[in-house]
């Protein structure tokens, strides 16, 4: 079997992409050839200079936002008495009188839910004809996911 030596496709088309080539088929490159300007026939006096980034400062970054921001966004805040599981079957089978089990004590605090994460526990206080939670500790930790 004998090797057949590739001939260059773009002979007398384009020079850049025939040095591409030329290249490719060589075992070793000289890497100090500078690099050619398609403009200049010269490629001895054209070099790419060396790009300068500007410093960034924690002042060039950006404003922090305001806290006004964060007035109107709407929440949806709930209080949990306690839960309970049942089966369907016992769903289905209540009536007006039914009793659920819940699995929290009397006394216990109940908890205050924003979209659907306990941020505080409370009890029960009566304003006027509404109820209301007076909250009687913050909780510190927050849910990780």
């Amino acid at each position: 079997m004998t090797k057949r030596k590739l001939e260059n496709p773009l002979k007398d088309i384009d020079p850049i992409l025939e040095d591409a080539f030329a290249s490719a088929m060589q075992v070793k490159k000289d890497v100090s050839k500078p690099v050619r300007n398609l403009k200049s026939k010269s490629a001895e006096s054209d070099m790419i200079a060396d790009i300068q980034f500007p410093e960034l400062t924690p002042t060039s970054v950006g404003k922090q936002l305001e806290l006004d921001i964060f007035k109107n966004i709407p929440i949806t805040v709930s209080v949990e008495l306690g839960r309970a599981q049942i089966s369907l079957k016992e769903m289905y089978e209540l009536t007006e009188g039914s009793i659920i089990e819940l699995e929290r004590l009397v006394g216990e605090p109940l908890d205050l839910v924003v979209n659907g994460q306990i941020i505080a526990h409370g009890e029960v206080v009566a304003i006027d004809n509404n109820y209301g939670l007076r909250v009687t500790q913050i909780v510190a930790q927050a849910n990780k996911q």
